[in-house]
């Protein structure tokens, strides 16, 4: 009776990290903490993983944002501003309130990492979907 649980057990191990393999944007938290002269006010710092072809929808950031490409190529573009295609090495620059419009890997076969460096108001999401948008980047 043992050797059947634990093959099922198993197959259920590897349908979820099969599951987790093929999130298109997966975000990690690095580091988050207080901002030592604005008590309204934290620092994050998130790893975004794009999967090849993954786009996040468009979204706006309460907080400034710093990027920092890893790895890949991004497709990136503010609202208003010109469509970026920036690589690895590439940094970018969100004001709050930024409407992100591009935020996408445009490599059919290679994963796009992203370092953001976010200072965000307390407690508020990293993004919002902009209205008439499904989604935002989920944490």
């Amino acid at each position: 009776m043992r050797t059947p649980i634990r093959i099922l057990m198993a197959a259920a191990a590897s349908f979820a990290l099969a599951a987790a393999a093929e999130e298109p944007v997966k975000i990690t938290e690095i580091f988050k903490r207080a901002y030592p002269e604005q008590a309204d006010k934290e620092i994050l710092v998130k790893r975004i993983e794009l999967q090849p072809g993954a786009e996040a929808p468009p979204h706006v950031h309460a907080g400034m944002v710093t990027g920092y490409v890893e790895s890949g190529k991004l497709e990136f573009q503010l609202k208003d501003g010109p469509l970026l295609k920036l690589k690895a090495g590439d940094t970018f620059f969100e004001p709050a309130g930024s409407h992100h419009m591009v935020a996408k890997n445009p490599d059919a076969t290679e994963k796009t990492v992203v370092i953001a460096f976010v200072v965000n108001p307390k407690g508020a999401p990293l993004s919002t979907p902009l209205e008439g948008h499904d989604g935002g980047l989920k944490e």
